[in-house]
């Protein structure tokens, strides 16, 4: 596609007869591709103050650098005054569809050519996956603008579908009001994914997830309620209520499981709250745990939304002697430059990339990638979302540390999980015996 001008760029129609093509294509091989809308903040301001003419040159120069950045393979188009929109086949997940959207923000970060003159320019993106995020034009679409509004609406300068209070998902209940009550009626509920060591298969630890049972709704989805809690405000109490959970959980197991850890998901949205380190360090001194026996986990894309906030309160964390995991590992946006810096034990590499890592390459290659350089900073490896013997085998004989996932044990109730433990324990002592 040329890339001179904005005059040679595809309009609307021509993208929606795009995605048509791609709509067809990719779910007749089942897999991903992504639609992101680029809006350029205050551009009528723009339009108004200098006229026209630069509104037109500043259009033909943001095209421009979107076309340079774009593959062969992608498609451009121009959808609005100030808006463009990119498919980008062969995404695997919105981490992926993130990884474009920083791009982009890079490139037109520098001021953009406009006749003689330069301007900068304050874009927002929103991101909708194909098809999890819409399986015809109009939902996926009408999604991506749904995520395009909240970045926009927002101090956020991309956000996914998946960030959006969807409210088609056929609650039509007030769900800040739910939640508050959810808290106030104890509604909430831990299950306990284990977790193994690949070298010898003894019990590392596992992973909390939080389950809300409305009275009426029966279990709804972390998914759905965390980024509700967040924008509300009310991830606070929740998060509050699943480390104490865990915590005393965790203190009441037997003395064969003493060295076992339990690892708690943590909102970004907490590390900017005061005196945060001694709040978890105080909760652990409470029900008499042992800082080392617990983790906090933190998505690798949420860590770098604020970075002086986030590095700080994970150092002070980790300067307790609490452990830091960066989860969904290989998603996100990392760079060499401040990820030798993170203060955290272990990486959790995205369960995206192990599924499908015997059979697809490139996923394989990412792994191997991730363990190596996790190596490299003496941090353990964790692979979640293991649910075949044979990767398990492959990712020991790659150096990873520790494995979750189907393979070794479905998320459990508290009783459940005690019962499993129980029969692991035994087994691992037959074996040994």
């Amino acid at each position: 596609m040329p890339r001179e001008s904005s005059d040679f760029v595809a309009d609307r129609d021509a993208l929606f007869e795009q995605l048509a093509v791609m709509i067809d294509a990719h779910a007749a091989r089942g897999d991903c591709f992504a639609l992101l809308i680029v809006k350029i903040r205050q551009f009528r301001r723009f339009n108004i103050s200098r006229g026209y003419p630069a509104a037109d040159r500043l259009l033909d120069g943001i095209a421009s650098c979107l076309g340079d950045i774009s593959r062969q393979q992608d498609f451009l188009a121009r959808v609005g005054n100030a808006e463009f929109a990119m498919l980008l086949p062969e995404v695997r997940n919105p981490g992926h569809a993130s990884l474009a959207a920083i791009k982009i923000l890079e490139s037109l970060r520098e001021p953009i050519a406009a006749g003689e003159d330069n301007y900068l320019v304050n874009p927002s993106i929103g991101i909708a996956i194909f098809p999890e995020h819409g399986e015809n034009i109009e939902n996926l679409y009408r999604n991506a603008e749904k995520a395009l509004c909240r970045a926009h609406g927002s101090s956020q300068a991309f956000a996914t579908f998946d960030d959006v209070d969807n409210r088609d998902e056929g609650f039509d209940f007030d769900f800040e009001s739910a939640l508050a009550r959810a808290i106030e009626k104890d509604q909430f509920e831990l299950y306990f994914q284990p977790q193994v060591y690949l070298a010898n298969g003894r019990l590392f630890g596992a992973e909390a997830l939080i389950r809300w049972k409305h009275e009426d709704r029966g279990f709804i989805r972390p998914d759905i309620f965390i980024p509700v809690a967040e924008r509300s405000g009310q991830i606070s109490d929740i998060t509050r209520w699943t480390l104490n959970a865990a915590l005393w959980f965790l203190q009441s197991w037997p003395a064969q499981m003493s060295a076992m850890k339990v690892a708690v998901n943590l909102s970004t949205r907490m590390l900017g709250e005061p005196d945060f380190a001694e709040l978890v360090s105080a909760a652990a001194s409470l029900y008499g745990v042992e800082h080392e026996r617990l983790t906090l986990e933190i998505t690798e894309s949420a860590l770098v939304e604020d970075l002086a906030t986030s590095f700080g309160t994970l150092d002070d964390l980790k300067s307790l002697g609490i452990n830091i995991s960066i989860d969904d590992f290989g998603t996100g946006y990392s760079s060499m430059a401040y990820f030798k810096n993170i203060p955290a034990n272990e990486l959790k590499i995205d369960q995206s990339f192990i599924r499908h890592m015997l059979e697809n390459r490139m996923d394989q290659h990412i792994v191997e990638t991730i363990i190596r350089m996790a190596q490299g900073f003496d941090l353990a490896v964790v692979a979640e979302g293991v649910e075949e013997d044979t990767t398990l085998r492959r990712l020991e004989s790659l150096g990873c540390d520790v494995a979750q996932g189907y393979h070794i044990a479905r998320p459990m109730p508290r009783d459940e999980f005690m019962q499993w433990t129980a029969r692991y324990l035994e087994s691992c002592a037959s074996a040994a015996s």
